[in-house]
């Protein structure tokens, strides 16, 4: 059974977004680097982006150089809520929750 699911559309940009606020299930996130050196992305379960920490960070995702991915979480349960955070280089990503 194919489950339906939301998207964050397109972030970026070495910001801290809340992407939704609330229970939902995180299914996958997909992520691009852009300017030829490494960034890192980092997804937490929190309701407010000044939560975001690391008790709460529940993926971490360093892409290399020129690299994308897709990283599939399996509707992993998020209790607060989800904000994504590009910690470091140029990323582009989008986060995909039901």
């Amino acid at each position: 059974m194919v489950q339906a699911s939301r998207t964050s559309g397109v972030l970026g940009a070495t910001a801290t977004n809340l992407v939704h606020v609330g229970q939902c299930k995180l299914m996958s996130i997909h992520a691009c680097e852009n300017a030829g050196a490494a960034a890192t992305v980092e997804i937490h379960d929190c309701a407010t982006t000044g939560a975001k920490a690391a008790g709460n960070m529940v993926a971490k995702i360093v892409l290399l150089a020129n690299t994308s991915i897709e990283f599939d979480m399996h509707g992993v349960i998020m209790k607060h809520g989800i904000v994504a955070h590009e910690a470091s280089g140029d990323a582009s990503f989008s986060v995909e929750f039901s």
